[in-house]
């Protein structure tokens, strides 16, 4: 199978992306480690470090180096949690598990979605530890050459773990105490300014402004052709301008009310008063930025995360979500006017920025005061929920299950019995 193979399935197959997910991870860890200045660091024997700093995603490998330098671990997530950042926190409770994938992830509440996404888990599972992991562990051996237990013990090293999440940017989480939300933390540094011309453009906008951008890896050269006609009928349809970054300044049928621009300084764009709306791919970032200044949105997901970072800000009553594969002008254009003059769209947005914001400490703050604290307390146990020490039997509640079964049981079967009895007594009787 072929690269090009193998990309072409990346959308549509879970162990086709997992084994194009294995070899890009196998290939940063061999890359990072191989290098000059790395293989320097490692043969210095006075270089120390107290801390590693380390995305908490399948870059396991990579643990050695905490091992090497016995330093404290602190993990950083660019995306939600999902199963997997829990079991690297000790939190594995299976009822709060969200996927790694959400494509084809349910969110329904019947029996039959709960076994449907329990399937889904575990198949994730599955790659992982059959495909993703053997790799890592390849790599992991062959520039420590510290054992396969110590490959496994050392993914139970993390201190803390900062996640890319807050509790009003979706569902309330049951989290253990080393998971640390920080949803938010790039908001900290100052946006990039819109030059003039943007700005002219923004504010002469009587009926306001709608901002379209599917984030830095989709480029609309790569969108098909009915789409991109589609999008440029739709907005000539609406009454606001609309600022659509893309790489192509003169598009076929392009309208006067449309200001193309390859490279959005996007924060300032979504502060602007003017701006109504955000039609947006839902990458995390993009949907933290629309809740942080309280703009509606229009999603337009693709693959991977983006599927469930909308569907919760939806569910919120501050977007709406269409299908990219099966869009047409008069969808489009329907859903923007909706969700433009609808007032409750917008009341919805701007009651979330306020939650989302209203927090102790800022993101930033909170990640420093975090980070110190995992260098003054070492121990990792006391914040970790360590299943090894809690038998499986106590951690499901399957003891007090037991019991009561057993007490339903018997009840269930002395009915049975008594009904039995008295049947056959009665038909004793008629005899």
């Amino acid at each position: 199978m072929t690269d090009t193979d193998l990309i072409l399935g990346f959308l549509s197959n879970k162990w086709i992306e997992s084994i194009l997910a294995a070899r890009l991870y196998y290939n940063m860890c061999q890359d990072i480690l191989s290098e000059n200045a790395v293989q320097r660091m490692l043969n210095d024997k006075g270089e120390h470090f107290d801390l590693i700093f380390m995305d908490a995603s399948n870059l396991d490998a990579l643990y050695g180096l905490v091992e090497y330098y016995n330093a404290t671990l602190i993990g950083l997530t660019y995306i939600g949690v999902n199963w997997y950042t829990e079991e690297l926190a000790g939190n594995r409770a299976p009822s709060i598990y969200e996927p790694i994938s959400q494509n084809g992830y349910s969110r329904g509440s019947s029996i039959l979605s709960r076994i449907y996404n329990w399937a889904h888990i575990n198949e994730e599972r599955l790659l992982v530890q059959l495909i993703i992991l053997p790799a890592q562990l390849r790599v992991f051996k062959r520039f420590f050459g510290y054992s396969e237990q110590k490959f496994y013990d050392l993914r139970n090293r993390f201190s803390v773990i900062l996640v890319n999440n807050h509790f009003s940017v979706g569902r309330v989480r049951s989290n253990v105490p080393n998971l640390i939300e920080v949803g938010g933390l790039h908001l900290s540094e100052s946006p990039e300014p819109c030059d003039k011309e943007l700005k002219k453009f923004m504010d002469e906008a009587e009926n306001g402004v709608i901002y379209f951008s599917m984030g830095m890896d989709i480029m609309v050269k790569f969108l098909p052709e009915n789409l991109q006609q589609t999008l440029v009928k739709s907005f000539a349809h609406v009454k606001q301008r609309s600022v659509w970054k893309n790489e192509f300044y003169n598009m076929p049928n392009k309208s006067e009310n449309i200001y193309m621009i390859e490279k959005t300084p996007q924060r300032d764009v979504l502060a602007h008063p003017k701006v109504r709306l955000f039609i947006t791919n839902g990458g995390l970032l993009s949907v933290m930025e629309a809740v942080d200044s309280g703009v509606p949105m229009l999603g337009l997901p693709i693959f991977f995360d983006q599927f469930g970072n909308l569907k919760w800000v939806q569910l919120a009553g501050m977007a709406e979500v269409l299908d990219i594969s099966n869009l047409s002008a008069d969808t489009l254009t329907n859903t923007i006017r909706e969700l433009i003059e609808n007032p409750k769209y917008t009341l919805r947005a701007k009651k979330m920025s306020k939650t989302f914001k209203d927090r102790p400490m800022s993101p930033l703050d909170t990640a420093v005061w975090w980070t110190e604290y995992a260098l003054r307390n070492r121990n990792v146990s006391r914040m970790r929920l360590n299943m090894e020490e809690i038998p499986l039997i106590q951690y499901y509640g399957l003891d007090s299950i037991l019991t009561s079964s057993v007490r339903f049981g018997l009840v269930a079967l002395s009915v049975l019995y008594l009904i039995y009895s008295l049947f056959l007594k009665n038909r004793i009787v008629q005899r």
